[in-house]
């Protein structure tokens, strides 16, 4: 489909000529003033086109498709051109025609060129320049009108192509109404699977009571989208099952298994390990043997394709004669077979019957509005041949239709196949899915494919990615988070996403998978419109065909490979395990580097339209003047000032900074940077919006007034009269959202939290760690409006009892967690607490009880416990069966193991930044 290119097109289009702030070097050309009535006409006019291709979503219509691809191939010619236009401006062409007419202008020269130009009420004012040659600018200008004036001609060809082809009855019998964007409840993790209740009573048997006390492997065998996982996973978080064994763990192995991979996962999935990058293969397999040893274990190893992968892992596990068990979920009975001689332990799962098969429609789509509806509804669940993924994703489609008409047009294109198969249906149910999704949500479900199979994918780091590729459009009323978030929440409704982690209030997913099946299909989709193409680690070399997006995952692969095409990469993604030597000298045009891993390379300043750039590594990135859309910059990486004036930067992050450049641009976040580059000069003329692991030193009142639209700070390592004077200057910022603060001291003297707190009326989430406050002065914090979220952490308050008058009411907080504490008693009541839906207790070893008066709390959904009394475990499950006489929320207690819960008790550092990783 074409929604990729014309997304990726629109985003070059704004970013290049018509963003308040563009290039200098583009201006100082006078490439835009002449030609910005024809470019904002042709930026008009696709975007227009592209709506009108989105109404005629069917997918069945071979003429549409046919203009899909004309407008897919001529918005990959048009950008093309852009781009490599804009690259010549730098001297960075490499045609053999344009190469003597290039000047080669070096970095000391953009840097005059930048300083043409001046700030003055938002517009950038144009002095006379310095050493231009005419003839070269007139002829650059000239070329950019005619590739837009060509491009133009073409789109008003496939404008009234499209007008005939609307035109025809067929095509308006067949032409669905936009959809119309419901959200569907969100579905509880914890529900039963629907039809599955017997064969989850079976595992759970085959776990708990049959069979000897030696050690034995539990098989799930079936095809793919009948369930295995969605079935172990429901065991595995069964309460009955965590108390039974003593430690679990899981892991993906997948088809394509990574033995290094699966080891670091097994043990982070026990506990929290540190870094495990450094050691071999064999002295994980010893540290996880010796975690497993002794200890009545449940692993699971989920989606298991061959004997090898299972070879990889089996001896580590012990055998101890007390009962362990492996659950293994495979396709394969062969590898079923293999892993065990007992077949008694294996179970085949089967398809669902018509009666279950319409109970799970039912509960996906959410809604009915009459026979007619049930009539049409029955006849495509029994299409389903029972199959749950198949029935789960078209609910997800029907539930986004709302009249009869729009459900019978869906069942004619579905009657009008003659596949038969249970793979053929998928398959089919899958595309029509995917062509009746409006083109914003296309582009960004089939971006999903550059990420390895089962890969946790991090919503922050997506929604960044989406950012700079162009594919999320953004309005004047809603800022790009809010409407990334939203397509998050589509896919989510649609059901083609299956949610790993949410925010710890529950209202924003923080990650999310996709299932194997649909997986493929997004790879399969992007690859028939070249947009991807995946390195596998069976080496392969690249077709002789030209991709916008690479994604590397082998081990073992040759970076010669990559020379062919390499004009028309735009995005590359390193997940492989072992460093690539790349050479970025023959990829001018590459805009998204992504790499979750330490990968090596050369010459990345040349870069002229970066504008994602994340990697882990420790060495001199430099100066990056040419990359004047940057948005993202994020690496360990010492980087150079200048890189910062960029107006298109929305979040930094880095070792060290170097230089004396001031910031002009509209950041969102810093964060691992050194508090000495925070002067006066450096945050003149922006907007900062976040702060991360700021010294409370740097607190002062002259130092916020800076930055007056912070929304997010996070302040480390202070003692507690440091924290106070933070708190007290705080008040200059009344933007902000999110307060994280850490102290050291951790003495036994208590002291008062500072009222000035009450000031900052916008604070929704708030927390802290090591600072001692008194308990009974948290009360004061009750006076912030909005306050959603409050996580005490860690010695944060000192004290036997916390005592709530009857006006101190936290009447919007959501989520609370108390951590580490000597509190012994609490004496609140629900009147204290009147929306709280979830409640975090560690490690209060001294705490009697929960209030009892927390079971009239309305709202109450969760209460999680680790190494807590064993009365306030009961107390938790006597409010849990006292909702249920209010017949209120079904509250879910969790009782987890201590370790589970251990970086709750210190400053950890995870995958992306920390701060940003604890969003509520």
């Amino acid at each position: 489909m074409a929604c990729v290119a014309v997304a990726s097109l629109l985003r070059t289009i704004e970013l290049e000529f018509l963003q308040s702030h563009p290039r200098p070097l583009v201006l100082a050309y006078g490439l835009i003033s002449p030609n910005k009535d024809l470019i904002q006409s042709f930026h008009q006019n696709l975007g227009f086109l592209i709506s009108q291709l989105d109404e005629e979503r069917i997918g069945g219509v071979e003429a549409v498709k046919h203009l899909e691809t004309k407008l897919r191939d001529l918005t990959f010619r048009v950008e093309d051109q852009i781009e490599i236009l804009v690259a010549h401006l730098y001297g960075g062409g490499d045609d053999d025609d344009d190469e003597e007419e290039e000047e080669d202008i070096d970095d000391e020269y953009l840097v005059g060129i930048a300083d043409l130009f001046v700030e003055e009420e938002d517009l950038y004012v144009e002095k006379p320049q310095r050493d231009t040659d005419a003839e070269k600018t007139t002829q650059q200008c000239v070329k950019l009108g005619q590739v837009f004036q060509t491009a133009m001609e073409e789109i008003e060809a496939i404008k009234e192509e499209l007008l005939k082809i609307k035109n025809r009855d067929e095509v308006e019998e067949r032409k669905t109404a936009h959809d119309v964007l419901q959200r569907s409840e969100v579905v509880s993790s914890q529900a039963q699977m629907v039809g599955k209740n017997d064969e989850f009573e079976i595992i759970k048997k085959l776990l708990t009571e049959l069979g000897s006390k030696e050690k034995k492997v539990v098989s799930i065998i079936g095809m793919g989208g009948i369930g295995k996982t969605t079935l172990a996973r429901q065991v595995y978080e069964d309460p009955s099952i965590s108390i039974h064994f003593d430690v679990r763990a899981w892991v993906v192995a997948s088809q394509l298994h990574n033995k290094r991979q699966m080891l670091i996962g097994l043990l982070n999935s026990i506990s929290r390990q540190g870094s495990l990058e450094e050691s071999t293969d064999e002295d994980l397999a010893l540290k996880l043997y010796q975690c497993l040893k002794r200890q009545r274990y449940m692993v699971v190893v989920d989606d298991v394709w061959s004997g090898e992968a299972w070879d990889d892992v089996s001896n580590c596990f012990p055998e101890d004669g007390n009962g362990s068990r492996v659950l293994l979920t495979t396709r394969l009975a062969e590898v079923a077979n293999y892993s065990s001689s007992d077949s008694d332990f294996s179970h085949h799962m089967q398809l669902l019957d018509q009666s279950d098969s319409w109970n799970l429609f039912c509960e996906k789509s959410g809604k009915f509005c009459g026979v007619e509806f049930e009539i049409i509804g029955r006849s495509i669940v029994e299409k389903c041949k029972g199959l749950p993924l198949a029935i789960i994703v078209v609910a997800g489609l029907f539930s986004k239709l709302s009249t009869l008409n729009e459900w019978e047009n869906i069942a004619k294109v579905l009657d009008s196949s003659t596949t038969t198969t249970i793979a053929a249906i998928c398959s089919k149910i899958l595309l029509l899915s995917y062509n009746h999704l409006p083109h914003h949500l296309k582009a960004c479900f089939l971006y999903l494919g550059v990420f390895p199979e089962d890969y946790a994918i991090n919503a922050n780091e997506l929604v960044r990615l989406w950012s700079a590729e162009g594919l999320v459009k953004t309005s004047e009323n809603e800022n790009f988070d809010v409407v990334a978030d939203r397509h998050i929440q589509e896919l989510m409704d649609r059901n083609l996403i299956l949610v790993r982690k949410w925010s710890c209030c529950g209202r924003k997913i923080k990650v999310f998978g996709v299932h194997d099946l649909l997986h493929a299909f997004c790879v399969k989709e992007a690859q028939k419109e070249n947009l991807l193409h995946v390195v596998r680690e069976n080496g392969s070399d690249f077709p002789q065909r030209c991709f916008r997006w690479v994604s590397i995952q082998s081990s073992n692969f040759d970076v010669s490979t990559l020379c062919y095409s390499s004009r028309s990469y735009r995005s590359f993604f390193c997940f492989s395990h072992n460093d690539i030597n790349l050479n970025w000298e023959q990829f001018k045009l590459v805009r998204v580097f992504f790499s979750p891993r330490c990968t090596k390379y050369k010459n990345i300043v040349n870069f002229v339209h970066l504008r994602y750039f994340s990697r882990p590594s420790y060495h001199y990135i430099g100066k990056l003047f040419k990359t004047w859309n940057l948005q993202t910059l994020s690496t360990n990486d010492a980087v150079h000032k200048d890189c910062l004036k960029f107006p298109q930067l929305q979040y930094f992050a880095c070792l060290s900074l170097s230089g004396q450049s001031p910031v002009r641009q509209s950041l969102q976040s810093l964060s691992r940077w050194k508090p000495e580059h925070c002067t006066k000069q450096f945050f003149t003329h922006q907007n900062l919006q976040s702060l991360s692991r700021l010294k409370p030193e740097h607190c002062t009142k002259l130092f916020f007034r800076h930055v007056p639209n912070v929304k997010k700070i996070w302040i480390v390592r202070g003692n507690k009269r440091e924290s106070n004077d933070c708190i007290e200057n705080l008040v200059n910022l009344q933007q902000l959202e999110r307060l994280h603060i850490s102290a050291n001291n951790w003495d036994n003297k208590i002291v008062q939290i500072n009222g000035h707190i009450t000031l900052l009326k916008c604070l929704k989430r708030l927390r802290f760690e090591g600072n001692h406050f008194e308990w009974n002065g948290i009360n004061v914090l009750c006076k912030l409006p909005r306050l959603e979220v409050l996580k005490l952490n860690g010695g944060s308050c000192v004290g036997k009892q916390w005592e709530l008058l009857e006006d101190d009411k936290f009447c919007q907080l959501i989520f609370l967690r108390i951590g580490s504490t000597d509190l012994k008693d609490w004496k609140a009541t629900s009147d204290h607490f009147p929306k709280l839906e979830h409640l975090s207790l560690f490690s209060c070893k001294k705490l009697k009880e929960i209030p009892s008066g927390f079971a009239e709390i309305s709202k109450l959904k969760s209460i999680q416990l680790a190494d807590c009394r064993p009365s306030v475990v009961s107390s938790a499950e006597e409010i849990k069966e006292e909702q249920l006489d209010y017949l209120n929320n079904i509250v879910d207690v969790v009782v987890a193991e201590r370790r589970r819960y251990s970086a709750y008790t210190r400053v950890s550092k995870p995958e992306s930044d920390e701060y940003e990783s604890d969003e509520a």
